[in-house]
């Protein structure tokens, strides 16, 4: 039982340090909404196949880039509110504001925001700790190097939207 506790939450995390993290995906949210009130009524299609291709491909992705040695691992709530709750419906609602925006700003925005998560995460729960990234040594060479992964969400979504584009009718292909 206690290895199941320690695979689900991570060592030493509580559900309260798991509300801490809702409650910086919360604020970021807030500030998301600032620029950008609600999600376009003619982009609510494209929003959910990005919600549920970005929260299921990075689900898994995260558990197998942990496996091959690329990623540290995520404790399994932290795995599921990373991908379903920030990915999913944050950084999914952040591109339905930002999409039309040139993609300078939309990768800056994107990288920005996923260091403030990745670091609010690596703070709180312990995660994030791996000591490279890929060939370059250093935590931080880690947080901000996936971190700039995270910023070509945008272009990955355009990529993705247009190829779905041609199969579903409703979506919207910036």
């Amino acid at each position: 039982m206690e290895s199941f506790i320690r695979d689900l939450l991570g060592l030493r995390n509580s559900v309260m340090d798991y509300l801490a993290v809702l409650a910086v995906y919360g604020a970021l949210f807030l500030v998301m909404r600032h620029a950008n009130a609600r999600i376009e009524l003619n982009f609510r299609k494209s929003f959910w196949i990005l919600f549920f291709g970005w929260s299921v491909g990075v689900f898994v992705g995260n558990y197998v880039f942990y496996r091959i040695g690329i990623m540290s691992f995520l404790p399994w709530l932290n795995n599921i509110l990373h991908t379903f709750v920030w990915i999913g419906l944050c950084l999914g609602f952040l591109y339905a504001g930002a999409y039309r925006k040139p993609f300078w700003e939309q990768f800056a925005l994107f990288a920005i925001f996923s260091l403030i998560v990745k670091w609010a995460e690596r703070e709180i729960l312990g995660t994030w700790e791996l000591d490279h990234f890929f060939f370059i040594q250093g935590n931080l060479a880690y947080v901000i190097g996936w971190s700039l992964m995270d910023g070509l969400y945008p272009l990955l979504s355009a990529i993705g939207l247009r190829i779905v584009s041609r199969y579903v009718r409703g979506v919207v292909a910036p």
